[in-house]
Order: C-alpha cells, then sequence, then structure tokens
C-alpha cells in the first residue's frame, strides 16, 4: 500500500526546499552530476516504500555503491547536451544517404545550429554507449545485486542486439561520415528513441544511487534494517543533520508499549530529537541511510507529525482548533491504514493550562489504546504524566536542564522519567522583557 505523509509532516521536516537554497533533507543526499539524475532522485526521494523486499534490494544497491566505482563517469555538460539533443525538432522519419549528405554540404555553406547540436549530440551518445557497454562488459564482483545484474544484461542486449551495434565500431573514430551522422541521427531520435531513453535511465539510476552513497559516507549516515515484529525501533547515536555538532541519543520504543510520553523545558532538545526521529523513520521507508549510527524499525504505513502547526486565518481557525482537527485527521488515517508513526509535539500548546491538562489527557489516553500504531508525544502540560504513570502502553522518557549559577546547561541527552523543570521565566528575565516594557511606562 501507499506510505501516507500529508504536507504538514513535509513541511515539519523540512524534507525538500520551499526557497531555492533553503537546507532540505534532499539536498543533504543531492550529489547527482546530471538533471535526468537529479529527476530520478527525486522520485526516488518522494516515493516511500512499505514493501520489506523492495526496500532491502534498494539498500543492497546503495550498499554496492559505497563498495564499488561503477566503470563509467558521469558528466553533467554531456548529458544535459545528450537531452537537449534528443528532444530537437525535425526528427527524421527515414534513413537517406543522399539527405545526409545534402545537410552536411548545406551545413558547411551556411552553418545553422541545429546541425552543430544534432553531431555533438550524437558523438557525446557514442562515447556513453560505448563507456555503458564496456562497463556492462566487465567481470562483477560475487556481491553483485541482482538489479546490477538486470543493468548490465539489459545493457549488452539493447547494444549488441540492435541497430545500436553501430556504435561499437565507432568508438575511436574521430571524423563520422555525413551518411554515418544520418543513420545514427535515426536510429537516435526514431528508430530506437525509446531504448535510447532506457539506457539513459539506467544512467541516471546509477547517478543518483552514487549520490545517495555519497551523502551517506559524507554525513555519517548508516543504512537502516528491518524487523517483521510489531512496532519495533531501536536506534543508537541518533542526531538532527542539519546541526554542526549534534548531540547523538540513542532511543527505542518499550516492548509492548507503544506511547513515548516526552517531557523537558524549553530548548533542551525535545523538537530537535522528534524531528531526528520522524526524519529516520522517513528516511528508512525510502530504503536511504538515516541520521544515526544504527537503526532497526518495523514497517509502518505512514508517518504524520504535528511539530510547527500555524493557525488557518483563512478559514477562521484558531490553534487550539487547529490542533483538534489535525489529532482528528490523525485518528481518521490510522482508522483507514492502521501501523502509523505518529509525532506530537508539544500537545495542545494553543489554549488555558486547564483545557490544555484536560485535551492532551483525553487524547494520550485514547492513543494508547491504538496499539496498531506507535506515538511519541511531547507536552509542557507535566501535571498530565501523574494521571498516566499507570498506564501500561506508556513509556516516560526527558531532557533536562541543569541550573548552575542561575543558568540553565543543557545536554540534549534523552532520559528516563519525567521532569518538571521550567525555565521560562529565566528566558523572561534574561531577555529583560519586563525592563523593556518598564522603560515605556
Amino acid at each position: 500500500m501507499k506510505f501516507i505523509i500529508d504536507k504538514q509532516t513535509i513541511t515539519d521536516l523540512e524534507l525538500f526546499e520551499k526557497v531555492k537554497g533553503e537546507k532540505s533533507i534532499f539536498a543533504l543526499f543531492n550529489y547527482t552530476k546530471s538533471f535526468g539524475g537529479k529527476k530520478q532522485l527525486e522520485f526516488l526521494f518522494s516515493n516511500p516504500l512499505t514493501d520489506i523486499d523492495l526496500l532491502e534490494q534498494r539498500l543492497q544497491v546503495i550498499q554496492y555503491f559505497q563498495k564499488h566505482e561503477i566503470g563509467f563517469d558521469v558528466e553533467k555538460h554531456c548529458f544535459d547536451f545528450i537531452e537537449h539533443y534528443l528532444t530537437q525538432q525535425n526528427v527524421p522519419n527515414r534513413f537517406s544517404r543522399f539527405k545526409s549528405f545534402l545537410k552536411a554540404l548545406n551545413y558547411k555553406i551556411n552553418p545553422k545550429n541545429e546541425y552543430y547540436v544534432v553531431q555533438r549530440g550524437i558523438r557525446f551518445l557514442i562515447a556513453v554507449l560505448n563507456d555503458i557497454y564496456d562497463d556492462a562488459k566487465n567481470e562483477e564482483p560475487q556481491d553483485t545485486p541482482a538489479y546490477f545484474l538486470h543493468c548490465k544484461y539489459f545493457i549488452i542486449d539493447k547494444i549488441e542486439n540492435t541497430p545500436l551495434k553501430t556504435v561499437l565500431s565507432l568508438k575511436n573514430r574521430r571524423k563520422l561520415r555525413p551518411f554515418e551522422f544520418g543513420k545514427l541521427d535515426f536510429y537516435f531520435r526514431k528508430n530506437q528513441l525509446n531504448t535510447i531513453k532506457d539506457l539513459l535511465g539506467i544512467v541516471y539510476a546509477y547517478d543518483a544511487f552514487k549520490s545517495i552513497a555519497i551523502a551517506s559516507d559524507k554525513h555519517g549516515f548508516a543504512l537502516p534494517t528491518f524487523s517483521t515484529d510489531s512496532n519495533y525501533f531501536v536506534t543508537r547515536g541518533l542526531f538532527h543533520p542539519f546541526l554542526e555538532s549534534p548531540v547523538s541519543n540513542d532511543f527505542n520504543f518499550v516492548l509492548n508499549r507503544n506511547v513515548c510520553f516526552l517531557t523537558g523545558p524549553n530548548m533542551a532538545g525535545k523538537s530537535t530529537f522528534l524531528k531526528s526521529l520522524s526524519i529516520s523513520i522517513y528516511l528508512a521507508h525510502l530504503g536511504f541511510p538515516v541520521p544515526a549510527s544504527y537503526l532497526k524499525t518495523s514497517l509502518f504505513n505512514g508517518l504524520l507529525t504535528t511539530i510547527n502547526l500555524s493557525d488557518n486565518i483563512n478559514k477562521g481557525y484558531s490553534h487550539f482548533y487547529s490542533e483538534v482537527l489535525r489529532v482528528k485527521y490523525v485518528a481518521e488515517q490510522i482508522n483507514q491504514a492502521r501501523k502509523i508513526f505518529v509525532v506530537f509535539d508539544e500537545l495542545f500548546r494553543g489554549t488555558n493550562v486547564k483545557d490544555a491538562y484536560e485535551a492532551s489527557l483525553s487524547v494520550v489516553q485514547a492513543f494508547s489504546k491504538l496499539n496498531n500504531s506507535v506515538f511519541a508525544i511531547s507536552t509542557h502540560i507535566i501535571e498530565v504524566a501523574d494521571k498516566l504513570k499507570n498506564n501500561d502502553s506508556l513509556f516516560f522518557k526527558y531532557f533536562e536542564a541543569n541550573m548552575v549559577d542561575d543558568t540553565p546547561q543543557y545536554n540534549f541527552k534523552i532520559k528516563d522519567g519525567v521532569t518538571d523543570e521550567r525555565i521560562g521565566m529565566y528566558i523572561l528575565k534574561k531577555e529583560k522583557v519586563i525592563e523593556t516594557i518598564e522603560r515605556s511606562i
């Protein structure tokens, strides 16, 4: 089934850049060298999987790229030009020696960019087809995944057993005769166009997978593994990939307990941890490396987060009402798909303390009964924890702030239990908010 994720979650986790140049999780993986490779990477990144066999096949491919170098390089200008060439107008419907000669003669008399693009595109394609053919003919190590073997056989078959075989004899030719340009142009843009696109698609897929492997090594990510157990999640060294010097955390869902109840003062690391947790789940369901030293997880049918929920002014919704609708939406998705990984950061922050307490208690108690999904929920209403401490479906974690000389010190490490630390007034005093107000009196 299709993995469930929505715009709110995508925005919360900054999966894609909203503005060019802005940080995004996708950008961390984008080391592609071709436009086609980037489009292939975008496709992979936008389509999480729920099939363990497909995920493990993808992980094998990425792991292969981490261990081995492919025999051909992807040069951006080369493939960009090839794509430009393939989209030119005046596609030949048949091959004619005479017309090929006339086109060449006309170009010498009256040079035009169109003929130059055709010539240069053909030369680039000859080089590319020979490079991927030579690589496909190389003997592969024993750990070669089936995906690569399939690609190799496809490349060899489509070049050896079609008119594209012509390119093999032209590998080292410095000059081509007019009729050879004409014949290849007919093959490349008409007779064998679909095959050419399929072969280029393999190159772009290689570019995308190589990019993922580079990103994993560069950022210190690890390949996830999967469990067939229900609601299984164990990670070591989990961190947020946007931070320059992140503090890593170990975390796991307690056996037979589906709700993690998270407390801690402002700025202690709750939101960053919940984002890291959610990002790792999303990437694992892509079959991508994750920001951790180790991660093993069950497969889920979706990921829904509520971290930076805003008011819906256009519909006249208050923040609290937007939160209520969000909880209802999550419940509806769980009813339909089951097995959803759910994250709520600071549940019901948009209302008064009494309503927030009662609403949080009711919702967490209800979620705790849905043992087909898992929940990570943080709250600023510490008193809720007292009412939930005997609930066998919950386990408690917290982040702390140690006061040293009236100044909070954070270690950003997650711990077992509940904390009642509050430092809101400290922040207010530090920023001298009251003094600023009083200066206006």
